[in-house]
């Protein structure tokens, strides 16, 4: 059974607005949230995803460039998609390469399908430029209270998220431009199953370290193996 959740009054119109282009002007909308680890970013990504889209359930939270491009070429119209990586911090540059790439290479994709998609990652700041200012609509970052309490985020739209990327990306400072709306708040509360998310997303992750490690393993093989040759020492 489904727990109840609210959404911020500041958020709603906004939700609403974002429906009304997706479905009456034949648009996509990409949406990112961001924050540190244990905001709570993912949580808000889902209660947000519901609220695009009612269908919306587990199936629809991909943990990995190669679930999301399939997933999204699967998805009837208007369907709501969430790219939630299943990254650490020590490899999340690595992960966000593969988010750049897939985005930019399924982006005809979602405007077609007229989409909802939302990206979950550490940083807006680590986007892709074009990604970041172009085809990104809006900016959600999730942060944690002075207490260390969850629960808070502040909301960029379109031309302040613009001038954020372009003015924070070097320090990653989102205090200018400053959001021209007041802090919102959301509750821990998870729209799908929380033990299935947990379960998928660890899966997610041991898959990738093991992944990586096979590559590392296969890089120094082959830089061994180079050496050797270069010096003669097999043929």
């Amino acid at each position: 059974m489904e727990q109840e959740y609210l959404i911020d009054n500041l958020l709603k119109p906004e939700i609403k607005k974002i429906k009304n282009a997706v479905t009456k002007r034949d648009r996509d909308y990409v949406m990112v949230i961001d924050g540190e680890e244990g905001s709570g970013k993912s949580v808000l990504a889902q209660q947000i995803a519901k609220s695009l889209d009612s269908r919306f359930n587990i199936d629809n939270i991909c943990f990995n460039a190669d679930q999301f491009i399939a997933r999204l070429k699967g998805s009837p119209k208007n369907s709501c998609i969430i790219l939630d990586e299943a990254y650490s911090s020590a490899n999340s540059r690595a992960s966000l390469t593969e988010v750049n790439r897939s985005l930019i290479g399924v982006a005809t994709e979602m405007r077609q399908r007229n989409l909802y998609v939302i990206i979950v990652i550490p940083s807006f700041f680590d986007l892709d430029k074009y990604f970041a200012l172009w085809r990104c609509r809006s900016l959600i970052h999730v942060y944690f209270a002075n207490d260390g309490s969850r629960g808070r985020y502040l909301l960029f739209p379109k031309t302040s998220k613009k001038y954020l990327y372009l003015m924070g990306k070097k320090f990653y400072d989102y205090s200018k431009p400053k959001s021209p709306y007041p802090p919102c708040s959301f509750t821990n509360t998870y729209t799908v199953d929380e033990q299935e998310y947990r379960s998928r997303k660890a899966l997610a992750f041991k898959k990738r370290v093991v992944s990586n490690l096979a590559k590392r393993w296969k890089q120094q093989r082959d830089a061994l193996v180079n050496e050797l040759y270069n010096n003669f020492l097999i043929v």
